[in-house]
C-alpha cells in the first residue's frame, strides 16, 4: 500500500496530466467520504483517467466496488491550486501575480467544503500524533503532581495562586448557581484588576458542583487550558507552513518550555492560565485573517481577492473569535493594555504593506477591524456596566480599534495618490502617539495609573520573576536556555530570517507571529515572567529551526517556509527564504524532482524507511529537548512546597481548630512569599501577604520576642520561621525561635511567649500564647528560675525561665506546660493555664 506521500505525488501528478479531471476528483472525494465502496458507473472520470487513477494506486480495488487509497492526501492536494508558471515578476510589482499553491491546508475558497474539513480533522495518523504531542503537553505539567497532591488536599504552587483561590471560593460560595448572572457585577475586589480570571473560576466551580469543586479546578483548569494553547499553537503553525512536521513539533517545544509549563502546572490557579489561552486564541485568529488574502491572490486579482475575502462568512467567524479573544485579554490579568501593542503593530505595519503591494486596505482589513471593534465593544461595555477593571485596561482596545479605523482609512489616501508607503508607516507611529496623548489629555488621572503599570514593569525588584531573560548572573546567553530550552535559538534564528523576508514578501499572517515575538522577546528581557508568553508565539519558528536541523542531517525531508515563488517552481507557498529549504533527501533517483516533492508542503507523517535512520531521528529530537526534559522539573520544584511547609499548615489548623482561634487570632505571619499558602489552609484568608511583607523582617530582627508579642498578639496567632541565609546574630528573635527553639537550645535565651508546635527541614512553626505566669513569693535571691524538662518532637529539652525580684515578689512567664521546679518548691501549669494566661503562686520561703 502506498504511503500518504506516495499518493500525494501521484494525485499531483495525475492533475497535471488531466487538468480537466479536477473537478471530478472533487466529486469522488465527496463520494468516497459516503463510507460505501464505488463503482465506474458512479463516478465523472472517463475510462482511460479512472484506469490510470487504479494504476497509480491512487484508487483500489474493493469488494463491490473501489475505494481511494488515501483520501486525506488526496483532499489536501485538491484543496490547492497548483499552476506550473514560474513567477519572473518582482515582489514589489504583483499588479497581476501569477498563480501560486496555498500556504495551508484550508487554502481555498471557503465555500469548498472540503478544505474545512481537512483543516480540522487530520489523517489518523496525524490525529494520533497530534493526540501524544498533546499528552506530552499535559504531563509536563504534571510534575508537581506529588507535591501538590497531599493527603488529600491540594497544595497548589507559588504564593499567588492561593489569591486566585480565596476569590474563586469566596464567590463559588456566594453563587446560587451558574446562572447567577448578577453575581458578574457584584464580585467586589476581584473586579479590580482579574476579572474575568475570577469570575471564570468560579463559574466554573460552581458549574462542576459549588466550593467542594473548587480544588478540582485548581488543580486541573491550568493543565486543560495548556492542552487548549498546544491546540492553538499546531493551528496557527500548520495554517502558516503547511507542514504536520514542523507544527508538531512547535507543540512540543511549547509544551517543555519551562518558564511557561511553571505558570500551567498543576494546582497553579492564577491569571497565565487565563493570559496564555486567550493570547493563543488572538493570535490564531489573526494569523487566519492575515493569511487568507495572499491565498486567494495566487488564484485571483488582487482586488476581487480582497472583496472576496471580506465578503466570506467564513472570515466573519474568525473575526468573532477575534471579537471575543480581545474582549476576554482586556479582563484576563492586571496588565492588559500590554496584550494590545503589538496587535497595534500587526494593524499599521500591515496597512504598509498592503499599500505597497497594492492591495484595498478596507476590503483586506474589514473583517479585522470589525473583530477588534467588537471586542473592544465587549471590553467597554463590561467595564461600564459590570465594573470590571481599570478604565485604562477597558480604553486600550478601543484606542486601537480606532486607530486602526485611521489607519485603514489613511493607507486607502496613501494608494490612491501613489505615496510612498514608507511615509504611510511615520503617520501611522504619529497616529499612535497622537492617539494615546489625547485619551490622557481627555483622562488626566490615566497617567497615575499608566506611571504605576509602567513601574510594575520597569521598576520592580526583589522577584525572581522581575529579573530578565537574559540575566548576567547566567552569562547573559545561557538565561534563554533555562526558561525555554534549545529551542530558544532555534527561532531567533529562523525568526530573524523570517522577519527579513516579511520586508520583501506580502505575507500578512506571518506578519502576526513576527510582531508578537518581538514584541515578547522584548518585555521578557525587561522581565522573565513573559517568558512563558513568548514561549508560545516562538515555538513554530522553534519547529522550523529543527526540522530544518534535522533535514542537514539526512534524517527528514527539507522544510520549506516563505520560499519565493521563482525558486519554488510548482511548489510555492510557506517557507524559510530558500536558505532554510536547499537541503534535501538523498532518494533513490536524487532527481531535482524529488527535492521539489520533498520541499512541498506535508500534511501527512512517515517516518525513514531505514531502521537505523529512524534511530537516529528519535535520538537526534531527544538530545534537542534533552535541556527541557532536564530544566522543567527543576524550575518547577523551586515553586512547590515541600512536605515541611506543608505539614506546618496542617499544624497550624489543628492548632487552630483545637483552641477554636479564628481569625484574626489564627493569622499565621512567615516569609511574605510563603504567607498566603499558610493562611489559605488555617484561615481561608489568603486575600494578601501584605502584613506579612512589612513586619516578618522587623519581627526576626527584633531584640525581644515576648516585647513584640504585647504589640502584635491582636493581629498575629502564629509564626512560621524558616532558615535563613545568613549568619545567626544574637539576641533576635530569628536567633532565639529557629536556634534556640523558643527553650534556650544551642545557648539562647528562652522565652515565655511562643510554644513549639512543629519542627522539621528547616521549619520552625510556634503559637503565639498568653503563657502562664507563675507568682513567686518569699525568694531569697534577686532572681527566680523556673525550669522544666520539654519534649519537642521525641528531644527533651531543659526549658527554664528567669526573672528578677521587685518588692519581694517574681514573676516569671513561662509557654509550656509542666512541672517547674522553683527553688526548693514545684509547681504544676497546665495547657489550659497556657493558653488562658493564669496565674499561679508558689513560695519558697
Amino acid at each position: 500500500m502506498p504511503s500518504p506521500e506516495d499518493t500525494t505525488a501521484a494525485t499531483r501528478a495525475f492533475l497535471d496530466d488531466h487538468p480537466d479531471a479536477e473537478e471530478a476528483l472533487v466529486a469522488l472525494v465527496e463520494r468516497n467520504a459516503q463510507g460505501e465502496p464505488w463503482t465506474f458507473d458512479e463516478i465523472e472520470l472517463d475510462s482511460g483517467q479512472f484506469g490510470e487513477l487504479v494504476a497509480r494506486d491512487i484508487a483500489t480495488s474493493v469488494d463491490g466496488g473501489y475505494r481511494l487509497v488515501h483520501p486525506t492526501a488526496i483532499r489536501s492536494v485538491l484543496t490547492t491550486t497548483t499552476d506550473s508558471q514560474v513567477s519572473t515578476t518582482s515582489p514589489d510589482s504583483e499588479v497581476s501575480p501569477p498563480p501560486q499553491k496555498s500556504t495551508s491546508p484550508d487554502a481555498t475558497e471557503s465555500a469548498a467544503p472540503l478544505g474545512v474539513i481537512a483543516s480540522f480533522v487530520p489523517d489518523p495518523v496525524t490525529a494520533l500524533a497530534l493526540a501524544g504531542t498533546l499528552v506530552v503537553v499535559a504531563a509536563a505539567r504534571l510534575v508537581a503532581a506529588p507535591a501538590v497532591f497531599r493527603d488529600g488536599f491540594v497544595v497548589s504552587p507559588s504564593n499567588d495562586t492561593y489569591f486566585f483561590r480565596y476569590w474563586q471560593e469566596q464567590l463559588a460560595a456566594r453563587a446560587s448557581g451558574i446562572f447567577d448572572f448578577g453575581l458578574f457585577a457584584d464580585m467586589g475586589g476581584a473586579a479590580s484588576a482579574r476579572p474575568l480570571a475570577h469570575a471564570t473560576n468560579w463559574w466554573l466551580t460552581a458549574l462542576l458542583g459549588g466550593v467542594d469543586a473548587a480544588p478540582t479546578v485548581a488543580a486541573w483548569l491550568p493543565v486543560l487550558s495548556s492542552i487548549c494553547v498546544g491546540y492553538l499553537v499546531y493551528r496557527v503553525t500548520t495554517t502558516l507552513t503547511i507542514d504536520i512536521r514542523v507544527a508538531l513539533a512547535a507543540v512540543v517545544f511549547y509544551g517543555l518550555a519551562p518558564a511557561n509549563v511553571v505558570y500551567t502546572s498543576v494546582g497553579f490557579l492564577d491569571h497565565q492560565a487565563h493570559q496564555y489561552l486567550w493570547l493563543g486564541l488572538l493570535v490564531t485568529t489573526l494569523t487566519i485573517l492575515g493569511s487568507d488574502l495572499p491565498r486567494r491572490r495566487a488564484t485571483t486579482d488582487t482586488t476581487a481577492a480582497a472583496k472576496a475575502h471580506a465578503r466570506d462568512p467564513t472570515m466573519w467567524v474568525v473575526a468573532t473569535g477575534l471579537a471575543i479573544a480581545v474582549a476576554a485579554s482586556a479582563h484576563t490579568w492586571g496588565g492588559s493594555p500590554l496584550t494590545f501593542i503589538p496587535v497595534a503593530a500587526v494593524v499599521g505595519i500591515r496597512v504598509v504593506l498592503d499599500v505597497r503591494h497594492d492591495v484595498p486596505p478596507v476590503s483586506a482589513n474589514l473583517p479585522l477591524l470589525a473583530g477588534l471593534g467588537l471586542g473592544a465593544g465587549g471590553a467597554l461595555t463590561a467595564h461600564l456596566t459590570l465594573g470590571w477593571h481599570e478604565s485604562l485596561a477597558a480604553v486600550t482596545p478601543v484606542l486601537v480599534a480606532a486607530g486602526g479605523v485611521v489607519v485603514v482609512c489613511l493607507g486607502t489616501l496613501w494608494r490612491r495618490l501613489a505615496l510612498r508607503p514608507a511615509g504611510l508607516g511615520v503617520v501611522n507611529v504619529v497616529v499612535a502617539i497622537g492617539g494615546l496623548a489625547g485619551y490622557v489629555l481627555a483622562r488626566p488621572d490615566a497617567i497615575s495609573r499608566i506611571r504605576t503599570r509602567a513601574n510594575d514593569l520597569f521598576g520592580r525588584g526583589g522577584i525572581s520573576e522581575t529579573v530578565s531573560l537574559f540575566n548576567p548572573d547566567f552569562a547573559v546567553v545561557l538565561g534563554p536556555l533555562f526558561q525555554l530550552g534549545l529551542g530558544f535559538y532555534f527561532a531567533i534564528v529562523v525568526l530573524a530570517i523570517l522577519t527579513w523576508v516579511l520586508t520583501r514578501r506580502y505575507e500578512p499572517g506571518w506578519l502576526v507571529l513576527v510582531c508578537f515575538a518581538w514584541y515578547y522577546v522584548l518585555l521578557a528581557t525587561i522581565q522573565v515572567r513573559f517568558a512563558g508568553q513568548l514561549a508560545i508565539v516562538i515555538a513554530p519558528f522553534a519547529g522550523i529551526g529543527l526540522i530544518y536541523l534535522l533535514s542537514l542531517i539526512d534524517l527528514t525531508r527539507p522544510v520549506a517556509v516563505l520560499d519565493p515563488p521563482e525558486q519554488q517552481g510548482v511548489d510555492s507557498a510557506a517557507g524559510v527564504a530558500r536558505s532554510l529549504a536547499d537541503s534535501s533527501l538523498n532518494s533513490a533517483t536524487n532527481s531535482r524532482d524529488d527535492t521539489a516533492q520533498a520541499s512541498a508542503s506535508i500534511t501527512s507523517l512517515q517516518l525513514p524507511a531505514e531502521r537505523g535512520k529512524r534511530g537516529y531521528l528519535v535520538g537526534a529530537i531527544i538530545v534537542v529537548l534533552l535541556f527541557n526534559l532536564v530544566l522543567v522539573p527543576s524550575l518547577v520544584g523551586q515553586t512547590t512546597y515541600d512536605r515541611a511547609q506543608f505539614d506546618a499548615a496542617v499544624e497550624v489548623s489543628a492548632h487552630a481548630n483545637e483552641t477554636a482561634r479564628e481569625y484574626p487570632q489564627n493569622f499565621v505571619l512567615s516569609q511574605w512569599d510563603d504567607n498566603r499558602m499558610y493562611n489559605y489552609f488555617v484561615s481561608g484568608e489568603s486575600r494578601s501577604y501584605g502584613y506579612a511583607r512589612r513586619i516578618h523582617d522587623e519581627f526576626l530582627a527584633t531584640a525581644n520576642p515576648d516585647k513584640w508579642y504585647k504589640q502584635h498578639h491582636s493581629r498575629v496567632g502564629y509564626v512560621v520561621i524558616t532558615e535563613q541565609d545568613r549568619e545567626a546574630v544574637g539576641n533576635t528573635t530569628y536567633t532565639a525561635l529557629y536556634e534556640g527553639l523558643g527553650v534556650g537550645a544551642n545557648g539562647t535565651n528562652a522565652v515565655g511567649r511562643y510554644q513549639l508546635l512543629h519542627t522539621d527541614n528547616g521549619v520552625r512553626t510556634f503559637a503565639l500564647v498568653p503563657g502562664a505566669s507563675i507568682q513567686v513569693t518569699n525568694p531569697s535571691t534577686q532572681s527566680v528560675t523556673a525550669a522544666t524538662t520539654v519534649d519537642l518532637d521525641g528531644i527533651n529539652y531543659e526549658y527554664s525561665r528567669t526573672a528578677a525580684v521587685v518588692n519581694g515578689t517574681a514573676t516569671v512567664r513561662v509557654a509550656y506546660p509542666g512541672t517547674y521546679q522553683v527553688g526548693n518548691s514545684t509547681v504544676t501549669i497546665t495547657d489550659r493555664d497556657i493558653l488562658a494566661g493564669n496565674q499561679t503562686a508558689v513560695s519558697v520561703g
